[in-house]
């Protein structure tokens, strides 16, 4: 993808790709500068679209971004000092039976890279073998497998998710696969 080789947006390196967090001071002739945290979920060679963590859509062109820097996905509490009330109240509107297993999605999505496009902001997505509900900071998985919790978990990041919860119920995954993925039982 060609930038102006002037702007903020195409300085950046390495090249800047959706599905990345970063914060942006936005100016313009029309507005006061505002820094804009957010996600990029659109990247052309004139514009830049950041949506929040409250889902709004921020879009400015490449000579409206005076500042730009990556940030990291933010680090949540330790999840296993939840109180278990919570996270069962969390997984009962999840839908999502079964034991508890928890994580942060910082420990989780660990040097890999975001994907360019999520499902649809909102407080519930379905992957290809689980249901997830995010809410507050926490993201609850009914079911699932590893590449499923990521899934979610990079979704959930949009909503400002810190952590997550899977729910297996019965003996469908074994506890070997959630620990070996980072998860500790509660």
């Amino acid at each position: 993808m060609q930038h102006d080789a002037t702007s903020t947006v195409s300085a950046l390196t390495p090249p800047l790709q959706p599905g990345e967090r970063v914060s942006a001071l936005v100016t313009g002739p029309h507005r006061p500068p505002t820094e804009v945290l957010g996600f990029v979920t659109d990247l052309t060679p004139e514009t830049l679209t950041l949506i929040d963590r409250r889902g709004a859509l921020h879009t400015a062109s490449h000579a409206e971004v005076a500042a730009l820097r990556r940030v990291p996905l933010a680090r949540g509490r330790r999840p296993q000092s939840t109180p278990r009330d919570l996270l069962d109240a969390l997984a009962e509107r999840a839908q999502a039976p079964g034991t508890p297993w928890v994580a942060r999605i910082t420990d989780l999505l660990a040097g890999l890279t975001p994907p360019a496009t999520v499902p649809p902001w909102g407080p519930t997505a379905s992957f290809a073998d689980a249901d997830a509900r995010a809410e507050g900071e926490w993201v609850t998985v009914a079911g699932g497998t590893l590449t499923s919790w990521r899934a979610a978990a990079w979704w959930a990041t949009r909503m400002g998710a810190r952590s997550v919860q899977v729910r297996v119920p019965g003996a469908s995954i074994g506890d070997e696969a959630l620990t070996e993925a980072g998860f500790t039982r509660l």
